[in-house]
């Protein structure tokens, strides 16, 4: 196994990420959950954009991503 860096031997600051959720099945969400968190323990900042609901029933926040509320697909301001 070898250990992924996300910080830059030139001083670089680290990556960053996007994960979008439009509405996002029980499937997908966890999936992005399982990616954020997994990322995040390798110095990745994450954000997962998606519908409050999937902050309040997936916690992206609590593996460490920052999460920013969208409307959901079906939503006429999305």
């Amino acid at each position: 196994m070898s250990h992924v860096s996300s910080h830059s031997a030139h001083g670089q600051s680290p990556l960053r990420t996007v994960q979008v959720l439009g509405g996002g099945s029980a499937g997908s969400s966890a999936h992005v959950r399982s990616l954020a968190a997994g990322l995040v323990a390798r110095g990745v900042r994450v954000t997962v954009c998606a519908p409050s609901e999937a902050e309040r029933a997936y916690g992206f926040g609590d593996v460490g991503a920052h999460h920013l509320a969208v409307p959901r697909r079906s939503d006429p301001a999305s």
